[in-house]
């Protein structure tokens, strides 16, 4: 495919909504779905901030300005001309054609938005790292980020010394790494860290409540990601897990199957109380649901961090968006049919369906975190048991959901950026796109193993160079 039709098809995706009377974000999944190989679309949907400031009220950049300008018929047949006429001007005047700037990632309206496209090095010899890769840097990160600790002189005499052939370093570096790996520190820190925006604890509600008010146990949660994380396990329990996780005496983490009880009794609060055949890992845990279910009728807040934390893709800025036809239908009378919200809520609320059975606040079928069958029907009187979707297809329940998600390339992408935003404190550039693409595809050749992710992630360029 020539540049100019993988720049033509690239921008497709994101000015579905540029013509305010449709104000609907169609052409990403159009893209997506014709052109899978595009830059945007691996392992997610191209986002409406290319053409956009806003899309309520609707309001463009230069770029989309441009597009507007050279737009002669209805969007979708005639984008692709619009397109040609511009790529090669400059919307934001910093010095890279339009239609480079998409093909390198960065936005053609957005100044600051830029990038200095270099081919990265390439690996040479019998070795996975190029001939400029500093093994030394690449231990002190190794240890700083999986060991909780910097090298000591003894541990770094080796690797300053030249006589250190490059296949022992290399070897030396990843026994390192697989050492930290199974460290208390990762395993006590590291990780639990990276659960935080995912489980988002409130101390004054948890477990250990200072103030007595207990929702839920979040410790679940934490045990939890940190099993599924470590000793190659298979990431995607992370949302197909029907068992929990338990400390065991000896400080070791093991699986156990069933519902836990409350220490507090039946209707009390904390355990895991849901029956092993609804369980759907870390979405289902009664601390996920009574912190975003709560007491809403239909549960919005649960489906978009679950769509955030586990896919990459914040509703609220407009990204995954793949409305659904006839949707939203506003089945709580919450306003979301007005034009301003219909974009988003066209994708949100039939994600938010398979939530539905689940309760999120105490009630009279139970404690939080159970499921209830007729739950829909208690909260919203005019419930017609409305098609759950995801990712623009059907889903039946939320052990569906689930599945479906987690066998995705935006899972597999999600998993891999915080692994390699956390190694490198910032997500990969353009010029690092293809190192950064090739790791998540290989997640399921590696078993969907993390700790294996991460010895890739140490192989790039963005790690071992200064």
């Amino acid at each position: 495919m020539s540049r100019r039709n993988a720049f033509s098809l690239a921008l497709l995706a994101v000015l579905g909504s540029a013509a305010p009377a449709a104000a609907r974000p169609e052409a990403p999944s159009i893209l997506c779905q014709t052109y899978p190989e595009a830059a945007v679309c691996a392992g997610r949907l191209a986002e409406c901030t290319t053409c956009h400031t806003s899309t309520w009220p609707p309001a463009w950049n230069e770029f989309g300005l441009q597009v507007l300008a050279n737009l002669k018929g209805p969007l979708i047949e005639d984008l692709p001309n619009a397109l040609a006429a511009i790529e090669s001007l400059d919307a934001d005047a910093d010095g890279v054609a339009n239609g480079i700037e998409i093909l390198d990632g960065t936005l053609p309206g957005d100044p600051s938005d830029t990038w200095p496209y270099c081919e990265p090095p390439a690996p040479s010899g019998d070795l996975p790292v190029s001939d400029s890769y500093d093994f030394e840097h690449a231990l002190r990160r190794v240890m700083v980020l999986y060991c909780g600790r910097s090298p000591t002189y003894d541990e770094l005499a080796a690797f300053r010394d030249p006589d250190v052939p490059r296949e022992d370093l290399y070897q030396s570096l990843h026994q390192t790494l697989g050492d930290c790996l199974v460290s208390d520190y990762w395993r006590g820190q590291g990780l639990p860290r990276l659960a935080d925006p995912r489980i988002r604890p409130i101390t004054a509600l948890g477990a250990q409540s200072p103030v007595g008010i207990v929702i839920a146990d979040y410790t679940w949660d934490y045990r939890l990601f940190v099993y599924v994380m470590t000793e190659d396990r298979d990431v995607r329990d992370l949302l197909l897990a029907d068992y929990h996780v338990t400390l065991r005496d000896d400080g070791t983490l093991a699986p156990v199957d069933g519902a836990i009880d409350s220490p507090g009794g039946a209707d009390a609060p904390g355990g895991q109380p849901l029956e092993p055949s609804r369980r759907a890992g870390m979405i289902t845990t009664q601390w996920f649901l009574a912190l975003n279910t709560m007491g809403t009728a239909l549960p919005r807040t649960s489906a978009a961090q679950a769509y955030r934390a586990y896919l990459g893709a914040d509703i609220a800025l407009q990204q995954g968006l793949f409305p659904v036809a006839g949707e939203p239908v506003d089945v709580d009378k919450k306003g979301v049919t007005e034009r301003q919200c219909a974009i988003c809520h066209s994708t949100l609320d039939p994600l938010s369906y398979a939530f539905a059975r689940y309760e999120g606040a105490p009630s009279a079928a139970g404690p939080s975190g159970i499921y209830n069958e007729s739950r829909p029907e208690q909260w919203i009187p005019d419930w017609a048991d409305n098609q759950g979707m995801l990712f623009g297809q059907p889903v039946d329940s939320l052990v569906d959901w689930a599945v479906m998600a987690a066998e995705s390339d935006a899972f597999k992408r999600n998993i891999v950026d915080t692994l390699f935003q956390h190694a490198v404190e910032r997500a990969p550039t353009p010029g690092e796109q293809t190192e950064f693409d090739a790791i998540w595809k290989a997640l399921p050749e590696d078993g969907w193993s993390a700790n294996r992710a991460i010895h890739r992630i140490v192989d790039t360029n963005a790690f071992g160079a200064r």
